[in-house]
């Protein structure tokens, strides 16, 4: 299974501290007032506030991952928060288990759990699902995935095509991983194109890789093409109907999810949710629900939207609404 981005095994340690900023500007970060208000997935009970003088350690994802938390914390939480990020690795979630840091914000459910069943962590638990890195439906030849009654690929008649919707019989290459079908399989269900044998959420081996096997209904008459793409994904895209993409491959052939993707994968709900990661000392620790609040807050949803175009996408504020 796909791990978020946590490649740098740098021990790169930053202090966001709003104070400490005029004295260690090269290594510090301010951060802005303002708390908002949280979604309702958070799953520890923070009644308790905790000891608000000491910095919260937190293991951090390279790239997008740490890009979101700085900027949560350098503007969404009080005057007083005090943060240290460290560089995560493969360990991390170990680090926080044993005391050896406080937080972890580097993985998506699946590398969690699989993480959780690997070494039995059992003071760990999911404090705040933050973001998804959607997959998307995209196509050179079709404008969008409104009903329509045009038909290609028919073999015995002509291709009846009246206007610029996905058609009937669309050929629709997915990426032959199990895990990138899977994903393609639940994108075109919410699109209303397929029909499943289960809803879209569930985080078991077997509901994480569901194959043709698993489509009830084809409501669009696809043709389902799991395809390698090595170095044919522009070539892919320019000769069926539509292929499924994360938006690194969208990226690689000039694409954008907010612009581009005819359909996104939802937040909501998604098993694939970045989440923030907590031991159970740390339940009642009012400095982590200041920050699952600002990782859950609109604000934060606004800034995935206008920074990221659709290759990262907010999961709790969407809940919330």
């Amino acid at each position: 299974m796909q791990r978020a981005s946590h490649h740098s095994r740098v021990n790169a340690t930053v202090v966001l501290n709003r104070r400490s900023v005029l004295a260690t500007v090269a290594f510090t970060l301010a951060a802005v007032t303002g708390l908002v208000g949280c979604g309702s997935d958070t799953q520890v009970d923070y009644e308790t506030a905790g000891g608000s003088g000491d910095s919260l350690v937190v293991y951090v994802g390279a790239g997008d991952d740490r890009e979101i938390l700085e900027y949560a914390v350098e503007n969404l939480l009080p005057a007083s928060a005090k943060i240290e990020l460290v560089d995560a690795s493969e360990d991390s979630n170990g680090k926080v288990a044993a005391g050896d840091g406080d937080l972890s914000f580097y993985q998506h459910i699946p590398a969690f759990e699989a993480d959780l069943g690997t070494h039995s962590y059992d003071n760990l638990s999911i404090v705040s699902k933050v973001n998804v890195v959607p997959y998307g439906l995209y196509s050179s030849k079709w404008k969008d995935v409104k009903d329509t009654e045009s038909w290609v690929n028919v073999g015995l008649v002509a291709d009846e095509v009246t206007g610029q919707s996905l058609p009937h019989g669309s050929q629709v290459v997915l990426p032959a991983t199990s895990t990138g079908f899977a994903r393609g399989l639940y994108l075109l269900q919410s699109a209303g194109l397929v029909k499943l044998d289960r809803p879209f959420g569930g985080t078991s081996a077997v509901d994480l890789t569901i194959t043709q096997a698993n489509v009830l209904d084809s409501l669009r008459h696809l043709t389902l093409l799991g395809l390698g793409y090595d170095d044919y994904l522009q070539s892919l895209y320019e000769n069926y109907d539509a292929v499924v993409l994360n938006p690194d491959d969208a990226a690689s052939i000039g694409l954008t999810p907010a612009e581009d993707a005819l359909a996104i994968e939802p937040g909501p709900g998604n098993p694939y949710a970045h989440v923030l990661v907590a031991p159970s000392r740390l339940a009642g620790d009012q400095r982590v629900l200041e920050l699952a609040r600002a990782l859950e807050s609109p604000e934060l949803a606004q800034f995935l939207e206008s920074k990221f175009r659709g290759a990262n996408i907010p999961v709790a504020a969407a809940e919330s609404e």
